[in-house]
């Protein structure tokens, strides 16, 4: 006898997208080089400091 399984979250494809933080809108908005700054605080000894902070530590514009 041979059976199928099947996971029912396969069949269920409508998961919501996920919403994005103020900090990440923010930093869309932001220049490259503060992109790059806040790429590079993330890499250091700051890497579990919070993005919000990492932004604000590059003097990015609201």
């Amino acid at each position: 006898m041979i059976g199928f399984l099947t996971s029912c979250s396969d069949n269920d494809k409508t998961e919501k997208p996920k919403e994005k933080s103020t900090a990440e809108i923010r930093l869309e908005k932001q220049t490259q080089d503060v992109k790059n700054c806040v790429r590079t605080l993330g890499n250091g000894v700051y890497k579990d400091k919070s993005l919000s902070w990492k932004l604000d530590s590059c003097n990015a514009t609201n």
